[in-house]
């Protein structure tokens, strides 16, 4: 499906891999559409459809039209295991230089969870750090992991989160870091975040070792608002995030770079591009769908798609297997559609 809109309408890349991308893509402009949201969709492919079509995973073409388009919703690109093809997902992000992962972590009433009320957004540097890839043998047995930390970088990123929290309306910035131990990158990563914190005088500010953020995210997360983090940081609270709210499936990706925004699904809960397309959760894609609309100003168009999507999981009877239904992507995408019209009255 892909619609025709006004000249005006933001041009969106869709990225399209396979069935299972398919279906989700379907999914997403079915809603989108229903919220009476105009957006041109511009479908390009990677990952498997690109290697067959041209045996690239990630075709210069492709890299090219999100850049152009400005905006980019991709779904999960699979690599194989063990051999083939390089995986289009670090591709992308090496050629648009994205340079931040934001992670929005909120609960979404319908997914069972040990809190109802978290709302944090989460950044992490992902060009540098222990992820940098710099590892050697000293001598047999004793292997040294070089860990990178550039105060451009770091500049680049908590600038990128202040600006950030000010943009969504945020009130606080929390950095993360293990100075008392790391003194000369972290301590350096420390001071930058003390540096640029000035310039936000409307934007509360702290730091708070890595090892404590970690207690006291599992604790009290309503403290959090905005936290920035260097990358095996990041990382790791991400992923304690998404076992706050019940699913990593909602924890939405957002990859920022000078060219472009890449709105991500981290993950297809119920299939995959060769098993059962039909029963993947189109929450997959319309996560990061909402966070699309979000950053286009749509936000109460997004507010609604929330409210439906919920409406639907707590029924519980037009959801696909992964949220313990027998429905298809399609029969649940429907009832979402439905659940949106019956809260505008329209049916």
């Amino acid at each position: 499906m892909t619609q025709t809109n006004p000249t005006d309408a933001p041009t969106v890349a869709l990225l399209q891999g396979g069935a299972t991308s398919d279906a989700l893509s379907d999914a997403v402009q079915r809603v989108i559409d229903a919220a009476g949201i105009a957006i041109t969709w511009l479908p390009v492919a990677a990952g498997v459809r690109a290697v067959a079509a041209c045996g690239d995973p990630m075709p210069a073409s492709t890299v090219q039209a999100i850049r152009d388009a400005g905006l980019c919703l991709k779904p999960l690109l699979r690599t194989p295991m063990g051999s083939g093809y390089t995986s289009p997902n670090v591709t992308l992000r090496k050629e648009l230089g994205v340079f931040a992962g934001v992670r929005h972590i909120r609960s979404l009433p319908g997914i069972p969870s040990r809190y109802t009320d978290v709302d944090i957004v989460l950044v992490r540097e992902l060009t540098e750090g222990t992820y940098s890839g710099i590892e050697h043998t000293i001598i047999p047995g004793v292997v040294e992991t070089i860990k990178v930390t550039t105060r451009a970088k770091g500049e680049q990123v908590i600038r990128f989160a202040f600006n950030e929290a000010r943009r969504r309306g945020r009130k606080a910035v929390t950095l993360v870091h293990k100075a008392n131990i790391m003194k000369m990158s972290d301590g350096m990563f420390r001071r930058i975040g003390k540096e640029i914190a000035v310039e936000f005088p409307d934007i509360a500010y702290r730091d708070i070792i890595a090892d404590n953020a970690a207690m006291q995210l599992v604790a009290r997360p309503e403290q959090f608002d905005v936290i920035v983090a260097a990358n095996l940081f990041g990382d790791i609270l991400g992923d304690i995030g998404a076992g706050l709210i019940g699913s990593s499936l909602i924890v939405t990706g957002i990859n920022a770079s000078p060219d472009a925004f890449v709105f991500e699904a981290t993950l297809h809960v119920g299939s995959s591009d060769d098993d059962a397309p039909h029963e993947a959760s189109p929450l997959a894609l319309l996560m990061p769908a909402l966070d699309l609309l979000n950053h286009i100003g749509e936000v109460a168009a997004a507010d609604r798609i929330r409210t439906a999507i919920s409406t639907v999981l707590r029924e519980g009877t037009e959801v696909v297997p992964a949220h313990g239904g027998a429905a298809s992507t399609s029969e649940m995408t429907t009832a979402i559609i439905a659940a949106m019209s019956e809260a505008d009255g329209l049916s």
